[in-house]
């Protein structure tokens, strides 16, 4: 249980990776807090101007965008071994995402389920993500 902490927590990594980790996942809360927020929005009827519906998708599109480019920041400083934990983490998420949605697609054409909900496509992937890093840190360490 000690060492899943550990890797959940990022023991071992530099300042420097621990900052950038904290700026990523700072911009990550934000961006799904405005599609919290824009749901709402959409589901109350507050977003039926254009004006109003431009400012929100645009909120969200741009934090979307700096949330990428941090990340690409945080991937390109860290070590060797840290980069290869998170690619493979990433590499981990969207192949479930790809297996799990064209599966998934097949049984709600043929009616046996209803549409896929992207929020559960997008939690499957940040939830796959999470379980790869915590993986590669304990089998790296």
């Amino acid at each position: 249980m000690k060492n899943i902490l550990s890797a959940i927590c990022a023991k071992g990594l530099p300042k420097r990776d621990l900052k950038n980790a904290n700026r990523v996942n700072l911009l990550a809360l934000l961006w799904a807090l405005t599609l919290m927020i824009s749901t709402y929005l959409a589901k109350t009827d507050m977003l039926d101007s254009v004006l109003t519906l431009t400012i929100a998708f645009g909120i969200h599109t741009v934090i979307g965008i700096a949330m990428l480019l941090s990340y690409k920041h945080f991937l390109t400083q860290l070590d060797e071994l840290e980069r290869k934990v998170q690619l493979d983490a990433l590499a981990l998420a969207v192949g479930v995402a790809i297996i799990s949605f064209s599966s998934y697609s097949i049984l709600a054409k043929a009616g046996t389920l209803p549409p896929l909900n992207s929020s559960y496509l997008i939690a499957l992937i940040a939830l796959t993500y999470m379980v790869g890093i915590i993986k590669g840190r304990l089998a790296y360490r």
